[in-house]
């Protein structure tokens, strides 16, 4: 395994923890798009990352009010995938990883609400991902997803 470079901004063990929903319904996905002047308009699974201290699932039910105004229903008790992802310059850092946790969770209702961080939703296949701009986190999550793990 290759080492990493040392960063200037964080201690070699740093992972920012990112917390995603995985809605599925008859094989697809809900993904989320978001406002392309702010976050270049591409497709991300919804949540984001956890504020310091703060409980997965609490960051993972205010993330998807916040992005959508939405409200979860259910969160499962531990994460369906996880996987890590290297961002070079981003949030003003030379490079930093997040670690990614996505929770299966059900929805109260898709009453949407476009805000600042999601514009429109829809819900996708493993195939459609393909053919949809996804941003860097979500691009993995195309080769973990299988719709056989929500039957």
């Amino acid at each position: 395994m290759i080492k990493p470079p040392a960063s200037k901004d964080f201690p070699d063990s740093f992972f920012r923890v990112a917390v995603k929903g995985l809605c599925v319904q008859d094989g697809k996905v809900l993904i989320f798009k978001e406002d392309s002047i702010i976050h270049e308009g591409k497709w991300e699974l919804p949540g984001g990352g956890l504020d310091f201290g703060e409980d997965p699932h609490t960051g993972l039910r205010r993330e998807i009010e916040e992005e959508a105004g939405l409200k979860v229903k259910t969160i499962s008790k531990n994460p369906v995938y996880v996987w890590t992802c290297h961002f070079e310059n981003k949030r003003e850092m030379d490079w930093y990883y997040s670690l990614v946790l996505c929770y299966r969770i059900e929805l109260e209702n898709l009453d949407f609400t476009p805000t600042d961080e999601c514009v429109e939703l829809g819900f996708f296949s493993k195939e459609d991902l393909d053919n949809l701009e996804l941003c860097h986190q979500t691009k993995a999550f195309k080769g973990v997803f299988d719709p056989k793990d929500f039957i």
